[in-house]
Parts: C-alpha cells; sequence; structure tokens
C-alpha cells in the first residue's frame, strides 16, 4: 500500500478551468468541453455535463475504461441530467491531448495521478456547483473501477461508489492472467521489466483500500462470463471490501456489460445521492443506451497482437 501522502495535493490551488466550447443539446442538457490544471502537472480534459435549465442537486464523476476515453459516458450523463445531476466525464492521463499531458513516469505514477485528478474533479464539483459529500457519487468501469478502488480508500467526499468489471490486483492479473492479450503482453516484455513493472503496480492494488471505503456506499458490477474478470476474481474484490456494499451479476455480456446493469447502477445512486427518481421513460432511455466499443486504436493493437 502506498503512503497516502502520494495522493495529497493543495486543494487550494487554482483549478484553472477552461471552457472550450460549450452546447445546450436537444435533451435539456449543458455539455462544456473543459480543462483542468492536474497537480501533477499537464491538464485534464473532460466533459461538464449538467441542467441546462435548473441548479444539478448531485454530482458524479465517470472513470472509463481502458479501452476508451471519456466519451464513454457521454450518453448516461445526458439521461443523468434529467434526473438534476451534474456529470463530470474525465480523460485518463494516457488519453490526453498531448499538449495536456505531464510528465509523470509510469508505472505506477500516471495511475496515482489519475487518483487526484479524480479528486481535483470533486474540488471542481464542490467550488462550482456547491455540492456536499452526501450528493456525490462515482462510477468507474474495468480501469476506472481497478483504480476507483484506490480512489475509494482515499477519497471521503464521495458516498457512494459504482465499481463495474474491475480487478482488486491489477498486478495479479498481469501475471496470471490467461487472457490472450496479456499473455502476449507477458512474452513480449523482457523479464527483469516486466518484474519491475508488477512491483511497481503492486502497492496500488485495490485490494489494499477498497476495504477502508466506509461509510460510503459500494455497488460492484460484474459479467459471469466476462474474458478478463473471473468470478472467482470479482468475487474477492466484493468480499475484500468494506460494508456497506452490494453485488450484481450479469448474464449475456462481456466485460462491456449491459443495459441492466446501467439502469441497476443509476437506481443504486438514485437511492444514496438526492437524483430525482427516473420515471418510466427515464428508464427506457437508459436501457437504449449503447453499449461501449472499444476506441479504434485498441481495436488495432488487439489486430496485430
Amino acid at each position: 500500500m502506498l503512503d497516502p501522502a502520494v495522493f495529497a495535493y493543495d486543494q487550494l490551488a487554482p483549478l484553472e478551468l477552461v471552457v472550450r466550447s460549450e452546447q445546450v443539446l436537444d435533451d435539456n442538457a449543458t455539455l462544456q468541453d473543459i480543462a483542468y490544471t492536474s497537480p501533477a502537472g499537464g491538464k485534464v480534459s473532460a466533459f461538464l455535463i449538467f441542467p441546462a435549465s435548473d441548479t444539478p442537486r448531485a454530482g458524479v464523476v465517470f472513470g472509463h475504461w481502458g479501452e476508451g476515453n471519456r466519451e464513454e459516458f457521454v450518453q448516461e450523463a445526458r439521461i443523468l441530467a434529467r434526473l438534476g445531476c451534474v456529470s463530470l466525464c474525465l480523460d485518463a492521463p494516457y488519453r490526453r491531448p498531448q499538449e495536456y499531458e505531464s510528465q509523470v513516469p509510469e508505472p505506477p505514477g500516471a495511475d496515482v495521478q489519475w487518483v487526484v485528478d479524480v479528486r481535483r474533479g470533486i474540488d471542481l464539483l464542490v467550488e462550482r456547483f456547491a455540492l456536499t459529500p452526501q450528493s456525490l457519487g462515482y462510477v468507474g468501469h474495468s480501469y476506472g473501477a481497478t483504480f476507483g478502488g484506490a480512489l475509494a480508500g482515499i477519497e471521503r467526499r464521495i458516498k457512494a461508489y459504482v465499481l463495474m468489471a474491475g480487478w482488486y490486483s491489477l498486478s495479479k492479473l498481469m501475471r496470471t492472467s490467461p487472457h490472450p492479450e496479456i499473455e502476449q503482453e507477458r512474452a513480449t516484455t523482457p523479464p527483469e521489466e516486466f518484474r519491475a513493472y508488477l512491483a511497481a503496480m503492486a502497492p496500488l492494488d485495490a485490494r489494499h483500500y477498497i476495504g477502508q471505503a466506509a461509510p460510503a456506499h459500494l455497488l460492484f458490477q460484474f459479467a459471469r462470463t466476462d474474458p478478463f474478470v473471473s468470478v472467482q476474481d470479482g468475487q474477492l474484490y466484493f468480499d475484500l471490501a468494506s460494508s456497506p456494499k452490494q453485488i450484481a451479476w450479469y448474464d449475456n455480456c462481456g466485460h462491456e456489460l449491459n443495459a441492466q446493469a446501467r439502469l441497476d447502477r443509476v437506481s443504486f445512486l438514485c437511492e444514496q445521492i438526492p437524483m430525482l427518481p427516473p420515471s418510466p421513460e427515464i428508464r427506457q432511455l437508459l436501457l437504449e443506451v449503447p453499449a461501449p466499443v472499444p476506441l479504434p486504436d485498441w481495436a488495432h493493437e488487439e489486430e496485430e497482437s
């Protein structure tokens, strides 16, 4: 486990928020393309989505999967705006425009940076929309759920966490997974380099932090046939977590999860933070949002491997 001081930063430092563009969408949500300063250097690229005509009553930070970027949850966030919620969808450090990049080394520096950048995003929501800890949630998928486990043990202002298809130990996954992509990475990385990578990543494994998430409420979501996260590993992530917690399993889907998972997590958030309850119309809209697909550059890498 890393020293908690690694995740510390100056909360009084200016965010230096820049709104690069703004549009009011046809569902009465405002979408802003923004950037704010990362405590690690560089800028955080993000979308801010909020009700166009009402003051938000709740806020959610979304962390995308490794195959995606800040676009992953935009449609979901637009629907949440109709429930009185402001959403911050940020890019992980490795997905940011080159001019925004910091010089943080990997590993695990960029992943620590991501945790701190989410915390800075909470500062943004609190400062700009006067939200309280009782009104804040977090949703993370895969990469966002894995390092969301570390976030949950560090950040005390978030009341509810949804962790979708994450790993309790990324270092174990990289060391033992039979998935062809990960086997290929093990086979093509020099042994000394790979061992050094695992040693550097292990202290950031979610297993060290998720047991300290209380009093936050946790919802874990997993697919029974996920090619990356086994049922046993998903269950262990849940078992390691502090209470209160829930776990949900989904059939007929893979690492991307499915529409029922989307409906379930929004229902969970509505129970935990002060969003409006979803009407039948909203529930149907949530079911119709397409599942995420890997970005072209990720698909190209898979094809070449």
